[in-house]
């Protein structure tokens, strides 16, 4: 435990440093402590008020209209620079849109119906031998050796290539895919210097200017996939979505349809190396419902969108504490995926608990993720082809043990040097 950590586990509940990047890797501890002793916390730093319990988040989660996603210049990760060189380099891209995520119903109803169709049964049914077949290709490329960095070799590839076959990316192009999530990703982390804004903006604004190109091409030679719905889309059958709302929605699809996928197939090999009982029983037991429990239970366990922000609408009293109108909320869903008066012994890594699927890792209510039934689909197919072709899972000599990424909102590790047997 760092030094940082140990002093949070000693120090009164009113002292803590909930942001700070050292609990932002390990917020276990941290998320306990608010559970049990302050369900409502208003951060000293941040005028935040964070919401741990699995009830209270929950409870707002299906409460869009106390507590509301409508905040877009938190969720661009440019509020009040007051940085002229980062404003002029966003002025050179499209101003951000509130859609999916960002937006309260009735528009958010509205944009969110325009891709619905894509993450329909019978589409991800269509979908699901492209998934099998990238699954193999990448384990074909580093099985041999008998080691990868499982993060960059499979846990990122995956869910990248598939969600850039449905943006029309050709697959020359899918490291400036990648590239392009980590920026929005640092963004949401909240946790970047004056460098790293710029960098971040420098990457956003060539995503825009590469996707409008991709979208005027959709615009007069539609496909079937993702990208030409948004772009041919139009609010009640009258006002076609502009550039940057059609940016917006992308942007969200990119972020929600690879970096979650990916921090989940990471952590769960880890949880697999580190609960060898566990990894027995669906080594011995590879069937479809298994491996669907194991996905279940990492999910729960490594909750990839830890937190959320939320806005009040209004005055709330929950726990003895005043929540004012127009107040900032995190939604700890990671926290509420812990939490022992939900889930027992929630620390425990278990495939076979009895309420493995009441996890709140894709949310609730209208903001349920969008992209759950891929990602879910994405999961079972990389676990499955894992355990068909590797067995007796560990970290490379001399490896050191994975760390997590400092992030505000998503929570995944930095990597993950794997060593294993072929089957």
């Amino acid at each position: 435990m760092s030094e940082k950590l140990e002093q949070m586990a000693r120090c009164p509940v009113h002292e803590f440093a909930p942001m700070h990047p050292e609990v932002l890797r390990c917020p276990a501890m941290l998320n306990r402590r608010l559970r049990e002793e302050a369900p409502v916390f208003r951060d000293p730093t941040t005028g935040m008020f964070f919401i741990s319990r699995y009830e209270d988040v929950q409870a707002m989660a299906r409460d869009h209209a106390t507590f509301s996603s409508a905040m877009p210049a938190v969720m661009s990760g440019a509020v009040n620079s007051g940085d002229e060189e980062l404003t002029a380099l966003m002025e050179q891209g499209y101003p951000n849109v509130p859609t999916m995520l960002t937006q309260d119903p009735p528009l958010q109803r509205r944009y969110r119906k325009f891709v619905d169709g894509a993450f329909s049964t019978s589409s991800l049914k269509r979908l699901e031998p492209f998934i099998e077949a990238t699954s193999h290709e990448l384990i074909d490329r580093f099985i041999d050796s008998g080691q990868c960095e499982f993060l960059g070799e499979f846990g990122i590839p995956l869910p990248l290539t598939v969600i850039g076959s449905q943006l029309g990316t050709p697959v020359e192009d899918l490291p400036r895919l990648r590239k392009w999530t980590e920026a929005f990703v640092a963004n949401l982390g909240q946790q970047l210097d004056r460098e790293g804004r710029l960098k971040a903006a420098k990457d956003v604004v060539e995503f825009q200017h590469y996707f409008v190109e991709k979208m005027e091409e959709r615009r007069k030679v539609p496909e079937d996939d993702i990208l030409s719905r948004v772009v041919n889309a139009s609010i009640d059958g009258e006002k076609p979505l502009d550039h940057a709302e059609c940016l917006s929605m992308l942007s969200q699809i990119l972020v929600a349809g690879n970096e979650t996928t990916a921090a989940s197939l990471t952590e769960g090999i880890w949880l697999l190396i580190n609960n060898p009982d566990q990894y027995e029983l669906v080594r011995s037991d590879p069937s479809t419902e298994m491996i669907s429990r194991l996905v279940e239970e990492v999910l729960r366990v490594s909750s990839p969108s830890a937190n959320m922000f939320r806005r009040t609408t209004r005055d709330v009293e929950l726990h003895g504490v005043t929540i004012p109108e127009n107040s900032m909320c995190f939604a700890r869903f990671a926290s509420a995926n812990q939490d022992d008066g939900q889930f027992e012994d929630a620390l425990r890594f278990d495939i076979m608990r009895e309420n493995l699927r009441d996890h709140l890792a894709f949310g609730k209510g209208i903001h349920h993720c969008l992209g759950a039934s891929l990602a879910r689909r994405e999961l079972n197919c990389g676990f499955k082809a894992i355990l068909e072709r590797m067995e007796n899972f560990r970290l490379q000599p001399d490896a050191h043990e994975p760390q997590f990424a400092p992030n505000a909102l998503l929570h995944g590790l930095e990597g993950l040097q794997l060593a294993f047997d072929i089957r």
